[in-house]
């Protein structure tokens, strides 16, 4: 345990500058770590923790239309509600504000590879190592890119005399580089990690994020010509990982609670390595803190299971007017939906840890319930990714199902997404339809052409992925953040006379977004301490 405490160290505070180069008396040195394969393990170990897992308090929903988190622990409502500057950035969480956080830990995996190579071992461990690091160093530039465009690319380890302004690459550049460590690490890594080795980084996992940035690569924000070739990658990146052992999970639901075949890369933790996500956004009315509350915006996203069609239809203006063909009966807001609603989000009425759910005014979900400031403000809780037999509060067993990073129908919907572009609309649906026919989600089958069929792949994105960290990013790509962005976040207001309860809308914050939002501002300061090497993004 000290070893590892001694490493963290060393990850935080860097290498010394110490000239004289004495060997410090009470912890280990720099030269220890690279002359110990254990610790040289260790090392990369420490180096997993670059994997921002989403159970955590900043869920990078409450930046998007997805969730309102009430307590704003790391202030992602300011990128909610438009009111985001390269000044108070550096305030927000890190799921945001990731400049710092990923250029920090890029230096740390310089520093392995400036040392690695004359390290003991030999070729097999060295070349594990190596895959793995690259993949992490690919992931920390991938989320740049995300979020900021084209980034300085830095790959070696700055001396004192050195010049440190580097200037920005541009966004090809950079998915270049990304693409090219990506394909040199899944060289170096085995197809899938034993079950021993679960969560550790497999040639599958490096496929998977190389999918992904090929996907936002060809997509319009940053391939605003429809670059054909773009989109060809994209697909050819999805289809690499399309008939090497992974399948559709049946149950939905249980995806997120135990590992499965639909997995391909994950956090995983144990009853020593928790997390407290069940306390955090359990119902108040169960002593939890209520924390993301899923907004009506996504409700209003999930179709009817009848009929495929969605309860609204969205005017000109904004407006939404109930759409007669769903089905949908606004009395009875919650009945016939796209099972995915129920296994992700407790409503009204949802039977959850042995009782029904109270966010009717007046219940013991709701404002004037139990703990009301834990209370959901939308009138909805998160269930996806909970374990319902363990309490929010005091229990001594803590939840350890695993965050996943990748999973294959992500990999079916960016394949689903690049053909489409493509112009190959047989092949889209297709792909489509077959993460619609999960057993336990059974959608009808979507026979639509067109932009209708462009719709229907972003619904079935943000539906299927609810709540994983995709929609901040979806919404960006496909250019649409100006519409989705500027809605208000919506909630239901539910009022309960005797056994009659009413449902109307309800307002809980105004949202702005600006075309300067569509890229994430740089910390002020990191801009000044450039000298003019590192431009900020327009708009700010």
């Amino acid at each position: 345990m000290k070893k590892i405490i001694y490493i963290l160290l060393i990850l935080i505070t860097g290498s010394s500058c110490n000239k004289l180069e004495l060997k410090p008396l009470d912890k280990l040195s720099e030269a220890d770590i690279w002359n110990d394969q254990l610790l040289i393990t260790l090392y990369v170990n420490a180096t997993y923790n670059t994997l921002q897992h989403g159970f955590r308090q900043d869920l990078l929903s409450a930046a998007t239309d997805e969730a309102y988190n009430i307590h704003n622990w790391t202030n992602l409502r300011v990128v909610q509600t438009g009111a985001i500057t390269a000044d108070n950035v550096a305030g927000i969480g890190a799921k945001v504000n990731y400049f710092n956080f990923a250029y920090n830990n890029i230096r740390n995996i310089n520093v392995f590879f400036s040392k690695i190579d004359e390290a003991p071992g030999d070729n097999a461990f060295k070349n594990g190592v190596k895959g793995e690091m690259m993949f992490l160093r690919a992931h920390l530039y991938a989320n740049l890119i995300w979020r900021y465009g084209g980034v300085p690319l830095i790959t070696k380890v700055f001396a004192l005399d050195d010049d440190f302004k580097v200037s920005r690459a541009s966004y090809d550049d950079c998915v270049k580089f990304i693409v090219n460590e990506l394909d040199v690490a899944a060289g170096l890594l085995p197809a899938d990690q034993q079950a021993g080795q679960l969560g550790r980084i497999s040639a599958n996992a490096c496929k998977a994020l190389k999918s992904r940035v090929l996907l936002y690569s060809a997509s319009e924000l940053n391939n605003p010509t429809h670059d054909q070739s773009k989109w060809q990658a994209a697909a050819d990146a999805a289809e690499a990982l399309l008939s090497v052992g992974y399948s559709i999970n049946p149950d939905y639901q249980g995806t997120f609670l135990a590992n499965n075949k639909e997995i391909i890369f994950a956090r995983y933790f144990t009853q020593a390595n928790n997390t407290n996500f069940n306390l955090e956004q359990g119902r108040n009315g169960s002593d939890g803190w209520g924390a993301h509350n899923p907004t009506q915006n996504l409700v209003n996203a999930y179709e009817m299971k009848a009929t495929g069609e969605l309860p609204y239809t969205e005017q000109a203006d904004g407006a939404l007017l109930l759409n007669p063909a769903s089905g949908y009966d606004p009395n009875k807001p919650y009945d016939g939906r796209d099972p995915r609603f129920d296994a992700s989000i407790l409503h009204d009425g949802s039977v959850w840890a042995g009782r029904e759910t109270e966010s009717y005014h007046g219940g013991k979900d709701s404002p004037e319930g139990n703990q009301g400031f834990n209370s959901s403000l939308t009138s909805y809780y998160l269930k996806k990714f909970l374990i319902e037999s363990i309490p929010p509060a005091g229990s001594t067993v803590k939840p350890t199902n695993p965050w996943i990073f990748f999973r294959y129908a992500e990999i079916l919907l960016n394949y689903a997404e690049a053909k489409f572009e493509l112009g190959d609309e047989a092949t889209a649906r297709e792909y489509l339809n077959m993460v619609r026919s999960r057993p336990s989600v059974n959608m009808p089958v979507v026979n639509d052409s067109g932009e209708k069929l462009k719709k229907r792949i972003q619904n079935e994105r943000r539906i299927e992925l609810a709540f994983e960290e995709h929609r901040f990013f979806d919404v960006r790509r496909w250019k649409i953040a100006s519409t989705t962005e500027s809605k208000s976040i919506l909630g239901m207001n539910i009022q309960k006379s005797g056994s009659v309860k009413t449902y109307a809308f309800a307002e809980i914050t105004d949202r702005v977004f600006k075309d300067a939002n569509y890229l994430v501002p740089i910390p002020r300061a990191e801009v000044d301490k450039s000298q003019g090497a590192l431009p900020q993004n327009p708009g700010y």
